[in-house]
């Protein structure tokens, strides 16, 4: 019961983080048009459908690149067109239009496996097939109404990337925006080291503008590709010199801690510097990095000053490394900043193949029992064609379709993330009606251009809240149905209490469903932390092979970083759901802390391996000597790896202390190689042992024993 209590609390709290005002306005505006328009005409039922329509393209007007905004909105009111035109054109035929329900609904479910950003396509052609079954039309008319729905969404597209003429990568000059400026927090921390998660999930926000399907190509795009790159190594840099840091404060160093840290500062100035100059799209003032000049060459003074420490030579080193970073990003970035003054050559479209074969097999991979997506397109598509059937049979029920229109929108994959759209979905359509009928109760019946605009504030207030905050939308949706239904013909007096007690019976009925046949995430749980190590050792083994390019090298990265969301996402679904999982729910939870401290130890040997290259010094001698140390650790992840997914105690586990002194004693008896380095992979890998070490003991005496899945 905690766990229940805990989701209806977190379901009410407040999250604006996605919020985007301007992005909620032009929304407003784009559903405003297709209604003025609509009133001005006398054609109500285009005016309404059309807003439907536009109101879908809005939810899918999310971050990211122009072309895959447009692709998402533009896809999304196709879906929307032809789920409208092919409801109304099937709906003389009660098992045909169910039919179809069921087609659109499962699809619907399915495609939740490629990101809900995907599914949101689906969701608009089910909710509109939905909503529209009831009124038959010849082909004429579901042309027609395809047309108008599809041509408002489009509309409202074309809003979304009007500004692309004038500044085609805003998007993208954006999102690197906020990631340099996620770097310069970091500098200012007070341990860097340790910050979590660092710039990992603005980094791979990053990469999935710049990199991902549909981006563009010419000058701009090579500027922002390469100050990708360059985050990335800034990103390793910080953490090694905050290790550099942490070390001098350990051991009362002041003069050399003071000199990392207003180093730091100054590179956390460079790097707003560079944000600002992406975010305002002007020329970079070189003059911004006169600071981290000097500052590096106050450094390199006062470590010159202390030629016995290690650890100063490693702060040199990686100073050295990061001042050359951040030149190289000052010289990138005016290029992409003043995008809209250089001509630029077309996207080219010669990977369109590839791009999807991968969403395929995800689908492929998905289409069977045991994948949580499969049970959860099933079970959506038996309880929104069930109840659409059940109100469509049963009399006094000519608007029944909110049933099955709610049970499309609460039902997901796990318990946990449904009780919450539930939860939050009641009580803020409770206010929501409220509010909507107090509204048009003051407008009245004459005044539809009054009413129109009621509709724009309450569109803003929907797009506005953020796709976190499921129970301050549930608000303003309300609202906004009550008012169009209103505009449409049906009173808000006559509407309300139906509505309410519809969106009761559909969250009992979602919550119901996920009861009955339940994808409890603790049965999946195993296997995202088995991913995450299995991810992090595939990154271990990478940085300390001096044959891997920098390709395979920055997809390990890439695949970590989102090994580790999957699992903490994993995690905190796994925290919701009302059954015994505090076994697996405590492991989990062990192995995550280890394995961050695990992961952060491994960066700073990345951070030595760049260094030494960038420096030109040899790093094949530190692999050789790294390399017994390193087989042991992937040993020991593996055997971990297999332990979770089993529910046994680990085998095959390796002493890493044991490992640690051997490799200790070697780098002692051979220091030339990687003297300038030696303290600082030490100590990594001294912290590494420790994690590893405590997580195989974790493992072995608290078990992993999974409690038995639900069937």
């Amino acid at each position: 019961m905690q766990a229940v209590a805990a989701t209806f609390k977190k379901s009410l709290r407040l999250d604006f983080s996605q919020s985007d005002p301007v992005v909620a306005a032009r929304n407003a505006f784009g559903v405003g048009i297709v209604l003025v328009i609509g009133v001005a005409s006398g054609n109500f039922p285009v005016a309404v459908f059309g807003a439907v329509g536009a109101l879908f393209a809005a939810f899918a007007d999310r971050p990211g690149s122009y072309r895959l905004r447009f692709a998402r909105m533009a896809g999304t009111s196709v879906a929307a067109g032809i789920g409208g035109g092919l409801s109304v054109l099937c709906a003389h035929s009660l098992p045909l239009s169910l039919l179809l329900v069921a087609v659109f609904s499962f699809t619907t479910g399915m495609l939740l496996s490629l990101g809900l950003n995907v599914a949101q396509v689906g969701i608009a052609g089910t909710a509109v097939a939905i909503v529209l079954n009831r009124f038959p039309m010849p082909l004429s008319g579901a042309l027609g109404i395809a047309a108008a729905i599809t041509a408002a969404g489009l509309l409202q597209s074309f809003l979304a990337i009007a500004g692309w003429p004038l500044h085609r990568h805003a998007p993208e000059r954006a999102v690197l925006a906020d990631l340099y400026a996620g770097l310069a927090q970091r500098t200012r921390s007070k341990h860097p080291k340790m910050t979590a998660p660092g710039a990992g999930v603005l980094l791979t926000k990053a990469r999935e503008t710049i990199t991902g399907f549909g981006h563009g190509m010419g000058p701009s795009m090579q500027s922002y590709r390469g100050l990708l790159d360059e985050a990335e190594r800034i990103r390793l840099e910080v953490i090694a010199l905050g290790y550099c840091l942490e070390r001098f404060e350990r051991v009362d160093k002041t003069a050399q801690h003071d000199a990392v840290q207003y180093f730091l500062l100054a590179a956390g100035d460079a790097l707003d510097a560079i944000s600002e100059s992406l975010r305002r799209g002007k020329v970079f003032d070189p003059a911004a990095m006169d600071p981290v000049t000097a500052a590096a060459a106050a450094l390199t003074e006062v470590m010159d000053g202390f030629t016995d420490s290690p650890t100063g030579r490693f702060a040199s080193l990686h100073c050295r490394a990061l001042a050359g970073q951040l030149r190289a990003g000052a010289r990138m970035v005016s290029p992409g900043a003043v995008e809209g003054r250089v001509a630029e050559p077309a996207a080219q479209v010669g990977g369109v193949r590839m791009s999807l074969q991968a969403p395929l097999g995800t689908l492929r991979a998905n289409l069977r029992l045991d994948s949580a997506i499969a049970r959860h397109a099933i079970r959506l598509m038996v309880m929104v064609t069930g109840t659409d059937a059940l109100a469509r049979l049963l009399p006094g029920t000519d608007r029944g379709y909110w049933i099955p229109l709610m049970v499309l929108l609460l039902l997901r994959p796990d318990f946990g993330a449904t009780l919450q759209r539930t939860s939050s979905r009641l009580v803020g359509t409770l206010i929501g009606l409220g509010i909507g009928t107090a509204a048009t109760a003051l407008i009245g019946d004459e005044n539809k251009y009054a009413l129109v605009a009621v509709i724009v504030v309450f569109v803003f207030c929907v797009r506005i809240s953020g796709a976190p905050n499921a129970f301050f939308m549930g608000i303003w949706v309300a609202a906004y149905l009550v008012a169009l239904l209103d505009l449409a013909g049906s009173p808000a007096a006559v509407v309300v209490l139906p509505r309410l007690l519809d969106t009761v019976v559909a969250g009992v009925l979602a919550v119901a469903a996920t009861m009955v046949w339940p994808a409890w995430e603790r049965a999946y749980l195993p296997a995202r932390i088995a991913d995450l190590l299995r991810a992090y050792r595939t990154y271990l083994l990478a940085i300390t092979d001096p044959g891997l390019n920098k390709a395979k090298i920055d997809a390990s990265r890439i695949k970590a970083r989102l090994a580790r969301s999957n699992a903490q996402a994993s995690l905190d679904r796994t925290a919701a759901e009302p059954v015994a999982g505090q076994a697996t729910l405590f492991t989990a939870e062990g192995v995550l802390v280890q394995s961050h401290l695990f992961v952060q130890a491994a960066m700073v040997i990345d951070a030595a391996r760049l260094s030494l290259r960038a420096a030109q010094h040899p790093v094949d001698d530190l692999m050789r000597q790294l390399a017994p140390f390193i087989a042991d650790c992937a040993a020991t992840l593996q055997a971990c790896e297999s332990a979770i997914v089993g529910g046994a105690a680990p085998r095959g586990v390796v002493s890493l202390r044991a490992s640690y002194v051997g490799l200790k004693d070697s780098m002692e008896k051979d220091p030339i190689a990687v003297e300038t380095v030696q303290v600082a992979v030490l100590d990594a890998t001294d912290r590494i042992a420790n994690s590893l070490d405590t997580m195989a003991h974790l493992l072995r005496d608290r078990g992993t024993r999974q409690e038995p899945a639900a069937a």
